[in-house]
């Protein structure tokens, strides 16, 4: 029930009739050693999510382990590269690696593993069933001036909500999981309660202006920073250079805002007090992530089944986020 910032839905459509209909691709720039105790491996999987398409690669390869930057749709076509450690011995075999969900592209060995979140952006195809480019074209000129709310997915919450179900009772319960699972309970609450405060700023109209206190993002959210002079955060928030931030709660660091949006946050997360503590207490840092992103090279083109989007956004944000400002699929 997260609220649009730009009216709504255009239209009834369908988003991912079929894998291929979502497809994204991880950009990662690497000037490869040629020699070292890594395999690196790019692929094309579907149907499989990113930790189940590693453990393939790992039990075909042998390696002791293995690591990727992202993790990637199992409903759809993703390209992505993994970073396999074989301890001296020679690369795999990867021209004969067959499985029918799980393409190697290319492969190279490398001194370096390749760690998480190590790329900054993702290329993403979309095909929208059911609708036209005709039906769209205003709106998404709209999202590709100004952007969109930065909200965390559906997908990151599980089917229903599944997975911030687990993760609260996990919370007060405390028992022992993996640290995959550790992992992901800790970022669905904190996703939960950044799109809360986004909610609110979109509920004000105020998501993509800055409020006096706020702490700012450059465009792919690395950088987090003051801006004293009011006119000219105004002047670059205006121009897309930089985005008001919201919060990642954890332990507290040197990373909140002031006045009028520590107000408006307080507010929100008064009643996630006992969550925000139990995020501290397990060394979660705080962070700040941007309110607004801003796609790069969004086109829109029609197509037999519908309409076609092209766009690329950093790592960490969700193109059903822009999706749902199009229309309700």
């Amino acid at each position: 029930m997260l609220p649009y910032a730009w009216g709504g839905p255009l239209a009834k459509g369908q988003l991912r009739v079929k894998p291929e209909h979502f497809q994204v691709t991880e950009l990662l720039e690497v000037d490869f050693s040629g020699t070292g105790e890594f395999d690196w491996v790019y692929v094309e999987k579907s149907g499989l999510s990113t930790p189940e398409a590693a453990e393939l690669l790992q039990q075909f390869s042998g390696a002791k382990d293995i690591s990727y930057s992202g993790l990637k749709d199992k409903d759809a076509v993703t390209r992505q590269w993994f970073s396999l450690h074989m301890l001296g011995q020679a690369s795999a075999d990867w021209q004969s690696f067959n499985h029918s969900g799980l393409r190697v592209l290319d492969s190279q060995r490398h001194q370096r593993k390749l760690r998480r979140g190590t790329h900054r952006y993702n290329q993403f195809t979309l095909i929208l069933s059911g609708v036209s480019a005709e039906q769209l074209s205003e709106r998404v000129q709209c999202v590709a001036k100004q952007g969109f709310p930065n909200y965390f997915g559906e997908q990151r919450f599980g089917h229903g909500g599944s997975n911030l179900d687990q993760a609260r009772r996990w919370l007060s319960g405390g028992r022992k999981v993996s640290r995959f699972k550790r992992g992901l309970w800790l970022s669905v609450l904190r996703s939960y309660l950044f799109n809360a405060v986004l909610a609110e700023r979109v509920r004000q109209a105020n998501w993509n202006q800055p409020l006096p206190g706020d702490l700012f993002c450059l465009g792919d959210g690395n950088s987090v920073f003051q801006e004293p002079d009011a006119e000219l955060a105004a002047a670059r928030v205006n121009a897309g250079e930089i985005h008001p931030s919201g919060p990642l709660p954890g332990s507290v660091g040197r990373i909140w805002v002031e006045s009028a949006a520590l107000e408006l946050e307080r507010e929100v997360l008064a009643t996630a007090q006992d969550t925000i503590a139990a995020l501290a207490a397990r060394r979660v840092d705080a962070a700040r992530r941007p309110l607004r992103v801003i796609p790069k090279a969004l086109t829109l083109t029609g197509v037999a089944e519908g309409c076609r989007l092209e766009f690329s956004l950093p790592k960490g944000c969700f193109a059903t986020a822009l999706v749902r400002e199009l229309i309700d699929y």
